[in-house]
């Protein structure tokens, strides 16, 4: 994400990765889990989702103390986000008491006809992040924590749609790994919290 948009369109790729395809990745890039930075996703919708059937989804980002609300929309190519800081206090009351201060992202709820007073605290998901700039784009190796769950991820942000699947095609070719189809984040998120609810 840069920094000081209120709006961007997000050209990005991924693909699963076992936890032994993850740690190879690490020692082809010269890394170390050590170096990973933390971030944790606070997921939103309405009881009945109604941000999940328009393809969208809302989080709250807390990374380093500051958080960031991000709304996901479809968008003709990549994802349009729209971001909004938020103080400590804002997004403790978001999660409590379902209020947000006027901004972006309010602004384009209300577009989509989703009352800010229906939506409600889901869940979260925790990731530590591996991040370089690789490519004339941004390479992340992810691993990510959520409800009795831990999964590995690999995505790479780039210019074009085409730009980013060759280099990650590259990538993962270079350690003798294939793709493997990877949803987002929330999905993941939201399949595994319904299929515990069984």
């Amino acid at each position: 994400m840069k920094s000081g948009m209120a709006k961007e369109v997000e050209i990005e790729v991924k693909s699963m990765l076992s936890k032994e395809g993850y740690q190879t990745l690490i020692k082809q890039f010269n890394l170390s889990e050590n170096e990973a930075f933390e971030q944790e996703n606070h997921y939103f919708d309405t009881k009945d989702f109604q941000l999940r059937e328009k393809r969208s989804a809302l989080r709250v980002r807390e990374k380093n103390r500051s958080y960031t609300l991000t709304l996901k929309q479809p968008h003709t190519v990549g994802l349009l986000e729209t971001h909004q800081p938020l103080t400590e206090q804002q997004f403790q009351t978001f999660r409590k008491q379902a209020k947000l201060p006027t901004g972006d992202v309010v602004n384009q709820l209300e577009e989509l006809d989703i009352k800010i007073e229906e939506l409600h605290y889901l869940g979260a998901l925790q990731t530590k992040r591996l991040e370089i700039a690789y490519n004339k784009g941004s390479l992340c190796l992810d691993q990510s924590h959520y409800l009795d769950l831990t999964d590995y991820e690999i995505e790479f942000e780039g210019q074009t749609l085409e730009h980013a699947n060759e280099t990650l095609n590259t990538v993962l070719q270079s350690v003798q790994l294939h793709s493997i189809p990877a949803k987002n984040k929330v999905q993941r998120f939201f399949e595994r919290k319904q299929l515990l609810k069984k």
